[in-house]
């Protein structure tokens, strides 16, 4: 049996319409980059006042809300999977470097040292940046330039204030960029 070939017309418009679907599902759970956006900040904060109230032994502790948001993340998706393949494979990027994140940070963290943030910040800008061209996203890509930047910067701050910096990133290039995804949403069900 002989198939016809799809014209690059028709290929065009396959192509178009799942980057639209992709779109659609990265706006509908904008509610991990919301999520995300206030744990990394909350914690981050968090590190950052305990550094500054000399409580050194401790001031880890805040980043034991990254498991807890892991498992929310988990059940939040096994509810809604993933439809399409550029869906799937942002899914897939963003779990491995979460494993990353979570694997540098509690068995390197000793290791790494000044070093853990900026390249904590480094894969988040890698995830975003991913996220926002498989949907073609200028936010997210502008985002992830943004965390991009905020990480090689952060080589050269002290590391007492590094966690302010991936607090204060969190909320500029993760948070606010989830809450316009979940405005845009709910602006395109009410059209």
């Amino acid at each position: 049996m002989k198939t016809a070939g799809l014209s690059p017309e028709k290929s065009l418009e396959i192509i178009t319409e799942v980057i639209a679907q992709a779109r659609v599902k990265v706006e509908e759970n904008s509610f991990i980059y919301v999520l995300w956006g206030v744990l990394i900040a909350v914690a981050s904060i968090g590190q950052f006042a305990l550094l500054q109230g000399e409580y050194y032994d401790i001031s880890w502790y805040p980043y034991f809300l990254m498991p807890i948001g892991g498992v929310i993340s988990g059940i939040y998706y096994k509810k809604a999977p993933q439809k399409n393949q550029i869906s799937k494979i942002i899914g897939v990027a963003w779990i491995l470097l979460s494993l990353n994140i979570m694997i540098l940070g509690f068995a390197f963290g000793l290791v790494l040292k000044a070093h853990l943030i900026p390249i904590i910040l480094l894969l988040l800008s890698v995830g975003i940046s991913i996220s926002g061209v498989s949907i073609k996203s200028k936010l997210l890509i502008f985002s992830g330039i943004l965390i991009n930047i905020s990480a090689l910067a952060c080589f050269s701050v002290s590391w007492m204030y590094q966690p302010l910096v991936m607090g204060l990133v969190a909320i500029v290039a993760i948070l606010i960029p989830g809450i316009v995804l979940m405005l845009q949403h709910k602006k395109r069900q009410n059209v």
